[in-house]
């Protein structure tokens, strides 16, 4: 995870965002006053939820999706995989929607996340605040990740992991399950796998192999899957 740079909120949400929060407080109310109503009948239930999903799904408008794509470099905001290349990927909202309805169309409150960091499993709706109620998870387009994540490589083990120095670390590592702890062992597989062959490239340029130097270098930036980690151990190396 690396912090990200938000960019300028689209057209499309800056112009129609009120209007669409308005439609939506409209169809909650609706649903909720049938929902309460003992005389309404299904039909009219499942036509209301029918119309709080289309209101509530407008912020997905394809230039919306685009700028979060093109502002992350199609990768996901928490673990830095490469989104783009195997999926659509989706557009998450920090402090989940149905609980923060005020929140559906802020461009501040949207990231791009991978289909696994996102399920039910990991952050779906799942939004841990400490004693505060501050958000206990890392949103990288507000808080650089490094002050609450270490990005550790283990050369003997040939494992990339990341560890939380506080409790908002600890539990961005939990929710997402970025070192595998929870099933997720193909992320830690091809991250470890990756930074592996960052390590093997170091070398090559500390022996003054100007390609690699240059191949290292691509690999600290956004674009780049975990940069974090080049970012951790490749660059003060180049520094130096």
């Amino acid at each position: 995870m690396i912090f990200v740079q938000r960019t300028r909120e689209p057209e499309e949400l800056r112009r129609s965002a009120a209007k669409w929060l308005a439609e939506l407080k409209v169809a909650v109310s609706e649903l909720e006053g049938l929902e309460a109503d003992p005389n309404a009948g299904e039909q009219d239930i499942s036509r209301a939820r029918k119309a709080l999903k289309k209101a509530q799904g407008k912020y997905a408008h394809p230039r919306i999706k685009d700028a979060l794509v093109r502002m992350f470099h199609g990768k996901c905001a928490y673990c830095e995989s490469k989104v783009t290349v195997v999926t659509y990927g989706q557009i998450e909202h920090f402090y989940p929607k149905g609980q923060y309805i005020d929140r559906t169309f802020l461009w501040g409150n949207m990231l791009l996340s991978c289909d696994l960091c996102n399920n039910p499993h990991h952050k779906g709706t799942r939004f841990p605040l400490d004693e505060n109620g501050d958000p206990l998870l890392i949103d990288p387009t507000s808080i650089v990740p490094e002050k609450h994540l270490l990005f550790s490589w283990d050369p003997l083990a040939g494992v990339a992991s990341v560890y939380g120095k506080d409790a908002r670390g600890k539990e961005t590592v939990q929710t997402f399950d970025l070192n595998g702890a929870g099933g997720r062992k193909e992320l830690l597989k091809s991250r470890s796998e990756y930074v592996k062959c960052l390590m093997a490239l170091l070398r090559l340029a500390e022996e003054g192999d100007d390609e690699a130097r240059s191949l290292l270098l691509d690999a600290c930036a956004s674009h780049a899957p975990f940069a974090a980690f080049a970012r951790a151990h490749i660059e003060p190396n180049l520094r130096s």
